[in-house]
Order: structure tokens, then sequence, then C-alpha cells
């Protein structure tokens, strides 16, 4: 649809011609009407229209010097005035401001269907015109920003091609750098990475279309991207209207508008802001160019935390002391790697080779759960931001602390199973933790919790809910008298053995057996 603003100072003229015209059916749309010339003026900077169909004598500023001054803005603009004056002092005039055409009140539709015919086929002409000037200016822009001399050679030609293509009337324009972040990793290992970019570089090509705005493209993932619109209005509106995935984009919008010659030292400083911001802070972030962070020490680190901590911390399983341990040394890293990511990945990829080496190699099991070595470099690698590779380190340690827990765990239950078994077959015995953990060959405490986590019991409760199952079987099927069955369960006691009995199963051994006999 091409867009039209409507100028009459005669208000049911203007109502009919807006409301009352099929111009959908035509291929156009009203995007505003004025009663002025001055209203519509404003309305042409702010909806930059493709035609202009305006009265020719108005209040405050009349038809023809609208025309002059809307021309001036957008000379690419289509003009058509209409008056009840058949004359030629207008006619005239209209073809002083290059019209492309005269309509007569009342309006004969037939003639503004012929007229708006002409008119599209010009609309249509000049955008096939446009398209191939827009894909010239940004040849230029793009050679431009990355060689000054081109620069140089090109800013006459940028500069009259910006102004026909984009007319500002300070001659100057908003500049913005757009990037994906974190692109080869989204590209080659991020789940639907492609489906995402696609996505994002369609919504980027639509927004510019819709805000007349020129997206430079200069490579698969960065964006220079120019129009006339003040660059508050940018910072409030692009952020809402770029939805597609935007915690991969970053935007970041040069303060001030400048002129196109000046694009080349406003791109290099654009990237310096975002690389920065992206390095620090990680994808996807909103910027004004106009502060660069700087690099801050976390307070309490004033020395890289020891490799051996985090070992031991997977070791155990303390998997958040682990995360927080690789946090901190990142952290440390980041300060000594003066703004580049290679250094804290070649740091981190020493701590991988360590624990590949010690504790993924040596179990068959646990290399079938965590990424290749090769593969996981090559992941890192292709990280640009610290919290990036901080969360792929963390999630790194996690995963293997988990298959280790998992590992021990297995372990663990077979050394149980034995405890267990052994128990079974010797607790008529005065058995103690010293000599269930030397048969299995662990330290008391370590069997005390390893027991414990894994039954819900201690050692000694477990011993003595075996010998009262035993001591009841007995007072159920055999003619033991109660201090016999005592020492048969491993009590030398009789009297212990009653209350332990009557402890766990509310009953004396007398008074269990006579129950369980029908006495």
């Amino acid at each position: 649809m091409y867009r039209i603003v409507l100028a009459d100072d005669e208000w049911l003229e203007l109502d009919t011609l807006a409301k009352y015209i099929p111009w959908r059916e035509m291929g156009f749309e009203v995007v505003g009407t004025a009663k002025n010339g001055r209203e519509a003026l404003s309305l042409v900077k702010e909806l930059l229209p493709d035609i202009l169909i305006t009265d020719v004598k108005m209040p405050l500023m009349d038809g023809v010097e609208l025309a002059r001054l809307a021309r001036e803005l957008m000379p690419r603009l289509k003009i058509v005035f209409q008056s009840g004056y058949d004359d030629f002092k207008y006619v005239k005039s209209a073809l002083q401001v290059e019209a492309c055409g005269y309509l007569l009140k009342p309006l004969n539709r037939n003639e503004l269907h012929s007229l708006m015919a002409k008119v599209k086929a010009k609309c249509v002409e000049e955008m096939r015109s446009k398209q191939s000037s827009l894909a010239l200016l940004a040849q230029y822009m793009k050679h431009a920003l990355s060689d000054y001399s081109q620069q140089r050679e090109k800013a006459a030609e940028i500069a009259r091609l910006g102004m026909e293509l984009m007319p500002s009337y300070t001659s100057k324009y908003s500049c913005m750098l757009l990037t994906i972040d974190e692109y080869p990793l989204l590209s080659k290992y991020q789940m639907n990475g492609p489906a995402i970019i696609e996505e994002i570089n369609r919504e980027l090509e639509q927004l510019a279309a819709e805000e007349s705005m020129l997206a430079i493209s200069l490579n698969e993932h960065t964006y220079f991207i120019i129009g006339i619109k003040d660059p508050l209005d940018l910072l409030l509106q692009w952020p809402t209207k770029m939805k597609a995935q935007s915690r991969w984009v970053t935007l970041c919008l040069y303060p001030q508008q400048t002129a196109l010659e000046d694009a080349a030292e406003v791109y290099r400083e654009l990237q310096l802001h975002r690389n920065r911001h992206v390095y620090l802070y990680g994808p996807g972030h909103v910027i004004v160019a106009d502060t660069l962070p700087a690099l801050q020490a976390r307070p309490g680190i004033v020395e890289p935390p020891v490799p051996e901590s985090l070992y031991s911390f997977i070791n155990q399983g303390k998997l958040q002391e682990a995360e927080q341990w690789v946090d901190d040394y990142i952290a440390y890293q980041s300060i000594q790697s003066d703004w580049s990511p290679e250094f804290i990945i070649q740091g981190c990829m020493g701590l991988i080779d360590e624990l590949y080496l010690t504790h993924i190699l040596p179990h068959a099991n646990i290399r079938q759960q965590m990424e290749d070595k090769a593969k996981m470099f090559n992941r890192l690698s292709a990280i640009e931001s610290v919290p990036q590779i901080a969360m792929t380190i963390r999630q790194f340690t996690t995963m293997l602390g988990d298959a280790l827990s998992r590992l021990q765990t297995g372990k663990h239950t077979v050394l149980i199973a034995q405890v267990k078994a052994l128990i079974e077959r010797e607790y008529a015995r005065p058995l103690t933790i010293e000599y269930l953990s030397e048969q299995v060959y662990l330290s008391p405490n370590y069997l005390r919790a390893i027991f414990k986590d894994h039954t819900g019991l201690t050692v000694l409760e477990y011993i003595t809910q075996v010998r009262m199952e035993h001591a009841a079987g007995m007072l159920r099927s055999s003619a033991y008298r109660v201090h016999e069955i005592s020492g048969r369960v491993g009590y030398e006691s009789a009297s212990h053995f009653c209350t332990i009995f009557l402890k766990k199963m509310g009953l004396t051994p007398n008074q269990y057996r006579n129950q369980q006999l029908g006495r």
C-alpha cells in the first residue's frame, strides 16, 4: 500500500475524501489528514508518506507553499492538487512544484481513479529506482565503514543519496549498530540456532522498512542502521518492536544525529561500546554509546582460586560450591584478560583438560555421559562474553558432579548390600561398627555415613531390627525360652533383650508369644 496524507480546510470535503473513497481497492492507504498547510507539513515530516493530496487555498499555509516545503523534505513525494478554481494561475503553480496532477472540486470519481492510477504507476517506477539507489548507498556505506579512504572518496555521493532517499532537513541522521550476539555459538551449538537467526533477520528487515531506515548488512550478524528519526525515539521504540529472540540481539545507539560522511568514525565507536558491553554482560542489550563500561574486580577476590578446590568440590558432590568457584575464577581471569575472551577460555580449557584426565577418562560410564572434549573446546572457543563462558563451565562441572555422584551411588549400593548380608549371617555375634567396616574395607565413619544415607537407619538400628525380626520368628515357631532366644539373637542379658523387644514391638516377648499362639 502506498501512503497518502490529505490536506483540506473544508472539513466536509476532507471527511468525504478520507472515508468515502475506496483507497485500499486502488492500492493506497490514508495515514493522516490535516486542515491547514502547517499541520499537513508536520504530518509529512512525521509519517513520511508517498503521496500528498492537498487543496490549493488553505489558511496559515496554502497548498503551493506546502508542496514546495514538502518536496524539499522529500524529493520523491508525489503531489496532487485539488481546487474549485479552474484557472491557469493554479495550474501553473502546480507545474512549478512538479505536481503529478490537478483535480477540480467537486471531485469526479472517474477522474480521481484515472489520476491515481497514473500516480501509482509513478510510485512503482520510483520504488524500483529507490531500491536500486538504496542498494548503491548501502554498497558505498559498507565500503566506507571498512575503509576510511573509501569514505573520503564517496563522501559527496553518500551525502547526496542519503538526502534523496532519506531526506533530513538537518542533513544529519541517527545511527545504530545491531548485532546478533554469540553468533558462532548460536549458529553451530545452540538448539534451533539457525532458525533463531533467520527470525531475527526477517524481523529486522521488516522493521527497517516500516521505519524508513536503511539496514546495511556488514556480515551475517552485524548491521549498521541509519535513519532520520530522533535517537531518543529510536531508543524508546525499537526494543519494544524488536521482539523476536531479543535476548540474542544488542542494539547500540549513537546519542547524537550525525552526517553520513562521519559514519565510519561513528561505526567504530559503536563497535567499541557494543563489544565491551557484550563481553562484560553477555548477549542482549540496548545501549547508548556515551560511557564505556570499565573492568572491575569482584570484592574479596585478590588472587586466583586454587584449582584443587574445584576438583575437591566436584569429588564431594558440593556442586553449589563448585559453581561459586567457577564464578570467582572467571571474575578474576576477566580482570587479567584485557577485554579478550580468548585469555579466559585458555584458562578454562586447562581446567577441563585436567578434569577429563582425572575424572572422566578413567570411567567409561562417565565418558558416555559427558560431551567429547574436542567438541567442548570448539564450543567454548565460539563464545565472546564472560557470562556465557561462566555458564558453560558451570554446566560442565554440574554435569560431571552428577555423573560422579551416580557412579559413587552405584558403588555404595553394592557395599551396603554386602554389609546387610554380613549382618544377616552374623547377627547372633556381638557385632561392632569397627568389625563391619573392616570386612568391607571402609573407615567406620564413612560406613556410618553411607549406610544412613542409603537405608535411613544407623548400623546399630539395622542390626537391632534384624535381631528383633529373628527373635519374633523364634517366639512364634519354637519352644525356646526367652533367655535362650536372647542369646541366639546376640544379647547376653535377657532383661536387656526384653527391654529392647518391648520398645520395638510394643509387647514383652511372652506377651507377643501368647498373642501369636492364641493363648
